[in-house]
């Protein structure tokens, strides 16, 4: 499952791995903001391996959480 991140608050401390991270659509001027704690900046998708694998198929859409709460579309 992806998550938003920018640049200074990479996935850090978590059970999930994450392998590569890319631009959402109209970075820097993207509606996705960071999830860390206090901070406001543009975010990145940071992808899973098996999300990674999708992304170099060809997969721009993501899901950002469990469920259908809310998808994300990468550059």
């Amino acid at each position: 499952m992806a998550i938003m991140r920018c640049r200074d608050h990479g996935p850090r401390g978590r059970t999930r791995q994450y392998v590569a991270s890319v631009e959402p659509i109209g970075y820097p001027e993207t509606a996705l903001i960071c999830g860390s704690a206090n901070c406001n900046a543009p975010a990145f998708i940071m992808l899973e391996e098996e999300e990674k694998s999708a992304y170099d198929r060809g997969e721009r859409i993501f899901q950002a959480f469990s469920g259908s709460m809310m998808k994300v579309r990468a550059r």
